[in-house]
């Protein structure tokens, strides 16, 4: 990771995490960049800087401080992030079964961290703007993000077909726990997202710097989401721990048992993204119907199991 990119990240959290606007001088103090000696110097790298991250999307405000002839500078969070993600409390089953099953150094408190969804950073008592990144996918492509320059990398598809792909990237963005590289396909001249954990090499830049641009109305968000699948019917035989959760998600009773299990039915529910709460609901449900998604859960739970062991 580069100066330059930790610089922007951390002046990108520091406008973040201000409820009022911030001076340069703030700025400096809280980021402990911006403190040449030439003062005319330090603010040409400061404007550099923030225009920047304007030309990346960041919606950095410039406002008048109160009582001061002087600008400020701040981030407004509804403007910058994508809609928050409320955790149920089923997702926070799932997430509590992946706790118990990964024995990974750090996964268990990151996992635990997500599902408490700790305080946001704006509400704590000075905060630290020290961010210091790991040395992995998002690392190799933020230089290429900011310099314009296209990326090529080895990649596994969700199917287990690898490949190598060629990518104009244009953000980095995370959805739930994973984090895609969105960007223009040169194969399919088509917007893309890439899960960075299937990556199987690190992307590397190709070509020329300031190759292409950013698109003015790319929506990040919408390449993450992933297409609409029609929800299906699922019976399960639910277990008395793991009743209210069914009912909470709209389940109701059919007045049928399997296996000594009352049979309950819930409508509409996503065969892919509602898997992970089944799953959270571990032994005490057993899906019954569709068949194909019965199939699905138990190799997952078996997969699951697998990398436990």
């Amino acid at each position: 990771m580069t100066a330059k990119v930790e610089r922007l990240v951390n002046l990108t959290v520091a406008l973040l995490e201000t409820n009022q606007p911030m001076s340069l001088a703030e700025l400096k103090r809280r980021t402990g960049y911006y403190d040449q000696a030439d003062q005319r110097a330090a603010r040409r790298m400061f404007e550099r800087d923030k225009d920047e991250l304007r030309r990346l999307g960041v919606p950095i405000a410039t406002l008048p401080l109160p009582f001061s002839d002087e600008v400020g500078y701040r981030v407004v969070r509804r403007e910058y992030e994508l809609p928050d993600v409320d955790l149920t409390a089923e997702e926070v089953a799932a997430l509590a079964l992946a706790v118990r099953l990964t024995g990974g150094e750090g996964t268990p408190l990151a996992l635990a961290k997500l599902a408490a969804r700790a305080p946001d950073p704006a509400e704590l008592p000075e905060p630290t703007t020290r961010v210091e990144l790991a040395d992995e996918a998002v690392g190799a492509v933020a230089d290429a993000i900011l310099d314009r320059t296209a990326v090529r990398f080895a990649y596994r598809t969700a199917a287990g077909v690898t490949g190598v792909r060629t990518i104009d990237p244009y953000a980095v963005v995370r959805r739930r726990t994973a984090g895609y590289l969105v960007g223009r396909d040169h194969d399919r001249d088509a917007l893309r997202a890439f899960r960075l954990d299937r990556m199987t090499e690190l992307p590397v830049a190709v070509g020329e710097a300031a190759a292409f641009e950013r698109p003015s109305d790319l929506d990040v968000a919408a390449a993450v989401q992933g297409p609409e699948v029609e929800g299906v019917e699922v019976e399960l035989a639910v277990a008395p721990a793991a009743r209210w959760a069914v009912e909470l998600r709209g389940g109701q009773a059919t007045g049928r048992i399997h296996e000594g299990e009352p049979v309950m039915v819930l409508a509409e529910l996503d065969p892919v993204r509602d898997r992970s709460w089944i799953l959270g609901l571990g032994a005490d449900v057993t899906v019954l119907a569709p068949a194909s998604l019965r199939e699905a859960v138990m190799a997952s739970l078996d997969a699951v199991t697998e990398v436990a062991q």
